[in-house]
C-alpha cells in the first residue's frame, strides 16, 4: 500500500486527497495515516503552498490569527513530494 500512494506521488500530479484516497481505495483517514507514516520514515516530505506564519509563531484556533506575529494566515495547501530516499525506492521498484 505505501509503495502504490509512492508510485502515484511520482507522477508528480496534483491530487486532493480524496482523490488519492480513491486512487488506492482506502478512505481520506487511512491516507492520512499512511503519508503520515511515509513521512515520519523519510520517504515523502510535505511542502505547504501559500502565505502562512513562522514555525515559531502559534496561531489561535478561536481567532484563526497568529498569537505570535498577528499574523492572518491565508489559506495554504499541503503537497507531498518524494525525498530522494523515496525517489530511489520508486525507481528500484519500476526497473
Amino acid at each position: 500500500m505505501l509503495t502504490s500512494i509512492m508510485e502515484i506521488l511520482a507522477r508528480k500530479e496534483s491530487l486532493s486527497l480524496a482523490q488519492l484516497a480513491g486512487e488506492v481505495g482506502y478512505s481520506v483517514r487511512e491516507v492520512e495515516g499512511f503519508l503520515n507514516q511515509l513521512e515520519h520514515m523519510g520517504y515523502i516530505r510535505r511542502e505547504l503552498l501559500g502565505q502562512a506564519c513562522g514555525l515559531s509563531c502559534d496561531s489561535d484556533q478561536a481567532s484563526d490569527r497568529c498569537e505570535g506575529c498577528g499574523f492572518k494566515p491565508s489559506k495554504t495547501f499541503t503537497f507531498w513530494v518524494l525525498t530522494e530516499r523515496g525517489e530511489q525506492l520508486v525507481g528500484s521498484r519500476l526497473m
